[in-house]
């Protein structure tokens, strides 16, 4: 599988491995741009990361599509991620010391996120796909 198929199409199937690669690589990425754009633009930083965030949320979904698929699920099961993304885009920036009140919808908002990353996590990132081919592709080697 190219690395334009990996990041852009919603096709085939990808094992454990090669999601957690994704994963370490896209945390560290956004951790690091976040931290590099509070450094160089404080001002900005709560304007531009949402952005960076929608750029890399295509690969993330088609990588995590892919996951879906070699467990024998329908992309559908992308749905999950909704919680995830509504709370990456809402979270408050805290400037360093002053305390930020949580309504009410932010914490029902981070609830939901978790049960559903949690799923995520131990659908994708810990079960075997499926043994041999299935309606989405052959067995990742």
């Amino acid at each position: 599988m190219s690395m334009k198929e990996l990041l852009f199409s919603f096709q085939g199937r990808i094992g454990r491995k090669v999601y957690w690669t994704w994963n370490i690589f896209y945390y560290f990425t956004i951790v690091g741009f976040g931290i590099g754009m509070n450094a160089l633009f404080p001002s900005l930083a709560h304007l531009i990361l949402p952005v960076f965030l929608i750029l890399v949320l295509i690969p993330d979904l088609a990588i995590t599509a892919k996951r879906w698929h070699d467990r024998g699920k329908s992309s559908w099961w992308l749905l999950l991620n909704i919680p995830l993304i509504i709370g990456r885009m809402t979270m408050p920036a805290a400037d360093a010391g002053v305390p930020v009140e949580t309504s009410t919808l932010q914490m029902v908002t981070s609830l939901a996120a978790l049960v559903c990353g949690v799923w995520i996590l131990v659908e994708c990132g810990f079960l075997k796909g499926q043994p041999g081919e299935n309606k989405y592709g052959s067995e990742p080697v």
